[in-house]
């Protein structure tokens, strides 16, 4: 159905480039004319964007589709899956709410592909949203006092800002980058574990991918422990951060039966914090509508609970 839209209304608008509409034309001003082409570019725009986001969909797998469908079904929200070579992480989804009526699920293409389950993982993280019922959807956002307190870290006589010299502008963009890049980190590590406890249980087919995500989730992590990001962070983001980090690498260690994912956190000092939040992992029940306990408790253990508030979630009107 959605191909045969794409169809017609692609041929109505080369129809309409190459003037086949004569009455139009000899009734139109040359103000309403170059308005037309004006619609006429915008539709053409969105037709494109459209059809690169049914060309993505179609090379993904069945399972892929099916997941996407069930966020689709849940939510009452479709999804759009884009490719963003210029994405910081490997994958993230924005949710619908207030004037964004769809799901944006961006990727960043990876070597090798697939990317399957990758967006599996998202749309099923998505997914603990809506399995909640209305009244209890919240998202996570930074915090008033987490931004002043991050202020007086960065702006410190040994901060950030005076120890590489960065202006105002700067040190606001980059305090913001670190709280919404801390508490996101938060979240989507300690209720994404829980998404990976059970998908592959859920689609056993999507196993043979599951290993290289992890990896590669693995590298990236190891990236931060470098001298030279420790030096560029301060302390209350770095260590949050890296335990959390180090419960990911315990997690897997286990799961991939590879003790040796866990030394070099071992070595930093924060193999007992990742030990830790484990236990907390542990004890909290695994339903979706303990999300926010096992959240919140993670960041009691962290010291960074007032560094953010749960906003409720409010659909697209």
């Amino acid at each position: 159905m959605r191909h045969s839209v794409i169809t017609f209304l692609f041929d109505l608008i080369i129809s309409f480039r190459k003037k086949k509409l004569p009455r139009l034309w000899e009734s139109l001003s040359p103000g309403q004319v170059d308005r037309l082409f004006y619609v006429y570019d915008e539709i053409t725009a969105r037709l494109l964007s459209y059809t690169y986001i049914v060309a993505i969909t179609m090379r993904l797998r069945d399972t892929t589709r099916k997941i996407i469908s069930r966020l689709e079904e849940k939510s009452g929200y479709p999804v759009q899956v884009l490719e963003d070579t210029d994405l910081s992480t490997f994958a993230v989804i924005r949710i619908a709410r207030g004037n964004m009526p769809a799901h944006i699920l961006k990727y960043k293409p990876i070597t090798p592909p697939p990317v399957d389950y990758t967006i599996c993982w998202q749309c099923s993280l998505a997914l603990r949203l809506f399995e909640r019922e209305p009244e209890q959807r919240f998202q996570i956002a930074s915090s008033p006092e987490a931004s002043q307190q991050l202020d007086k870290i960065l702006y410190a006589p040994n901060g950030v800002a005076s120890k590489f010299g960065l202006a105002k502008a700067q040190t606001d963009s980059l305090r913001d980058q670190l709280l919404q890049g801390l508490i996101t980190h938060l979240y989507s590590v300690a209720v994404g574990l829980r998404v990976s406890e059970s998908l592959t249980i859920d689609y056993p087919e999507l196993l043979e991918l599951e290993t290289g995500h992890v990896e590669r989730e693995l590298k990236t992590n190891l990236e931060g422990l470098s001298d030279k990001v420790r030096a560029m962070l301060p302390r209350e983001v770095f260590e949050p951060t890296h335990k959390i980090n180090t419960a990911y690498a315990l997690y897997w260690s286990q799961r991939l039966e590879n003790p040796e994912i866990v030394n070099p956190y071992r070595s930093h000092g924060f193999e007992p914090a990742g030990n830790k939040l484990l236990q907390i992992f542990e004890r909290v029940p695994s339903d979706a509508a303990h999300d926010y306990e096992l959240a919140d408790e993670w960041a009691k253990f962290l010291g960074i609970r007032d560094w953010y508030v749960w906003v409720k979630y409010e659909r697209v009107e």
